[in-house]
């Protein structure tokens, strides 16, 4: 009878001790799981970190190597440009179509009071105008100035003339240009219209002397391209035409804006 009391004793405190035991076993499995999951959201956390880093590399890799193009680009023209004065005095390029108006360019600070501001013009490259941007430069020799270069309308053709610096030999034509004539540039034929007008923000006048040219589209030989709006100074016995487009049954007459005498 005793011995059957004590093992019913000893029964009895190993089958209260189970759930005793299992308890702890529970809790140490959630903490494992609550720590694998925090160190989940963790290492996602990181991995999108390091995404976005490098998409901010990218991105500034792709600014900087686009500034570099442009740089290129312009040393590249400014290249052709001196090397055409030496060699072949006289105009630069010659366009059938009167290039866009001149862009308002915001000036950097000027790297030492000695430097010359180049204002930026309209060039000519794979049958369009390309524009070249300004740019501070250092004159070749004490007190020479720079003379801009200009598109004048000779006879229906549109001829540009590069700037240079004057105080040094200038450029010499041969024969010399006869003075220029003003002639409305030629209108073009397209066989597309151009896309609706843009809807423009009008800028702050930048004075009274200046008045306001709509944006449009401008055919450049192969496409329409969009030439915004911008304010442009009035000058003394001319008035501005601005460009029209005229729709057809086939095809689209476009005249760019232009200056013409009063």
């Amino acid at each position: 009878m005793k011995t059957l009391v004590g093992i019913t004793a000893v029964l009895f405190s190993v089958g209260s001790g189970l759930p005793a035991r299992a308890q702890p076993d529970r809790e140490d499995q959630r903490r494992d799981e609550h720590r694998e999951r925090h160190d989940d959201r963790k290492e996602q956390r990181e991995i999108r970190h390091d995404e976005h880093e490098q998409n901010r590399d990218a991105e500034r890799q792709r600014h900087e190597a686009e500034r570099q193009r442009h740089e290129v680009e312009r040393d590249r023209h400014e290249i052709e440009r001196e090397r055409f004065h030496d060699n072949h005095p006289g105009p630069m390029y010659r366009a059938g179509m009167a290039p866009p108006p001149m862009r308002r360019e915001v000036r950097p600070m000027a790297p030492s009071p000695r430097h010359v501001w180049i204002g930026g013009y309209w060039g000519w490259e794979g049958g369009r105008h390309v524009w070249i941007g300004g740019r501070w430069d250092l004159p070749p020799a004490q007190g020479q100035v720079w003379v801009e270069g200009r598109w004048v309308n000779e006879g229906g053709e549109w001829v540009f003339t590069p700037g240079y610096w004057s105080g040094a030999p200038a450029p010499v034509y041969a024969p010399p240009p006869p003075e220029p004539v003003y002639a409305p540039p030629a209108e073009v034929t397209v066989n597309m219209a151009p896309p609706p007008p843009r809807r423009e923000v009008m800028a702050p006048s930048p004075g009274p002397g200046y008045f306001w040219i709509g944006g449009n589209w401008h055919w450049d030989g192969r496409q329409n391209v969009w030439m915004p709006g911008h304010w442009e100074a009035r000058r003394a016995g001319w008035v501005w035409e601005p460009a029209r487009w005229e729709g057809g049954p086939h095809h689209s007459r476009y005249r760019p804006g232009h200056w013409r005498h009063e």
